[in-house]
């Protein structure tokens, strides 16, 4: 009987799957690209998906952002918003959730719109990495408001299901929803 035993060899770590390039490319553009030009590039590519595409982005959206709660698939510009803000507010949230054939097609879709063109500059030297995700004192503090504070939700974030990640769903005495 032997005490002390070799310790066995660990198995090979599993390679990471390979990034499609598109994808790729299209995270580089979420990461870098201006707020307002994502947008842009967003609504003109959510506009050249399927309904169906769009209907998936959305409920991705709805489940990993709580946010849109009340928003409509064909809503190109209240969920080309929600996709720019959310994926700045939590990096990564629409790219691991949805799915690979949706995502490659809405990558695709925002890569050639007009929007984008010159935003890429820079990707050959990228390593890849993505931020941290922002904490609420910092995003608060860059978009100078309370997300979570009622009063400070704008007409536009309560027709469209609130405070983009914070929960609120509209409602209030100003006819922005509720009943």
């Amino acid at each position: 009987m032997r005490i002390f035993r070799r310790p066995a060899a660990a198995p090979p770590a599993a390679q990471p799957e390979e990034e499609d390039p598109v994808v790729r490319q299209y995270r580089y553009l979420l990461r870098t690209a201006p707020g307002d030009a994502l947008e842009h590039a967003h609504v003109e590519a959510l506009s050249a998906v399927s309904p169906e595409d769009r209907a998936t982005v959305l409920r991705t959206v709805q489940e990993q952002l709580v946010a849109g709660l009340r928003l409509d698939a064909d809503d190109v510009p209240a969920l080309s918003r929600l996709v720019a803000l959310g994926e700045r507010r939590s990096p990564g949230a629409l790219l691991r959730h949805c799915p690979p054939a949706v995502l490659g097609r809405l990558a695709d879709a925002a890569l050639v719109s007009e929007a984008a063109f010159g935003l890429l500059n820079g990707y050959a030297a990228w390593d890849g990495s993505d931020p941290e995700p922002l904490t609420e004192e910092v995003w608060e503090a860059r978009h100078h408001r309370n997300w979570g504070d009622p009063a400070q939700i704008t007409d536009v974030q309560r027709a469209y299901g609130g405070g983009y990640g914070t929960g609120y769903t509209g409602g209030g005495g100003d006819g922005g929803g509720g009943g």
